[in-house]
């Protein structure tokens, strides 16, 4: 997969997400006249508030690692965090109670594996757990290997109880009331997120920042 491919189905993706939450935005608004049908509307725009949440940060990162393995770089010349996910397996083996000539064995096998060309299993690398919590989001984003934006750190609590929690509150079948006011500032939120985070990847991908500094 070259950037331009890279690139358009990071946008595709961004645009139908996108797309999605205005027409729940519309329909929220125009739904003002039936309450029973507002309160339907509100609790299942915030389920799929979070549902574009989670599953665009795992597309999108997934395909930035198909891109990454696409460029067929030496492992050695990627940023630690690549490194480490093409040797682990290898770590994984390694336990307390091994002995000093496997671990020779190791280690030297993991010398040569770092000369081999990059390539991850995607699914393996990028893991958004039962839930893409604010923590889970921040070790996804440093598994592959971009900075935790500033922004993303302001909007930690919002992550957490307006999107997970709330969510799960839904989801286990618990009549919670939300109001339209709630539902149109999660899906602003949601969609704000969503670009920082296309716009990172895409940037980081023009800019080959997975390469190790020299």
């Amino acid at each position: 997969m070259d950037l331009q491919k890279f690139a358009e189905k990071t946008q595709k993706g961004l645009a139908h997400r996108k797309a999605e939450l205005s027409r729940l935005s519309i329909m929220v608004n125009g739904s003002h006249r039936d309450t029973s049908q507002e309160s339907v509307l509100c609790r299942s725009s915030i389920v799929l508030a979070y549902a574009h949440w989670e599953g665009f940060v795992k597309q999108v990162s997934k395909l930035y690692v198909e891109y990454v393995n696409s460029c067929k770089v030496p492992v050695l010349d990627l940023k630690p965090c690549f490194q480490a996910a093409h040797v682990q397996t290898h770590l994984n083996r390694a336990s307390k109670g091994v002995r000093i000539p496997f671990l020779a064995e190791l280690l030297d096998k993991i010398d040569l594996d770092r000369r081999a060309t990059f390539f991850v299993d995607p699914a393996k690398l990028v893991d958004t757990e039962s839930n893409l919590t604010s923590e889970v989001f921040r070790n996804i984003v440093g598994s592959i290997g971009l900075p935790y934006l500033e922004f993303y750190s302001t909007r930690q609590a919002f992550i957490d109880e307006k999107l997970v929690f709330s969510r799960n509150q839904i989801a286990h079948g618990e009549l919670v009331p939300f109001r339209s006011a709630d539902v149109a500032e999660r899906i602003e939120t949601v969609r704000i997120l969503l670009d920082m985070f296309a716009n990172q990847v895409l940037d980081a991908a023009r800019d080959s920042s997975f390469l190790r500094m020299r």
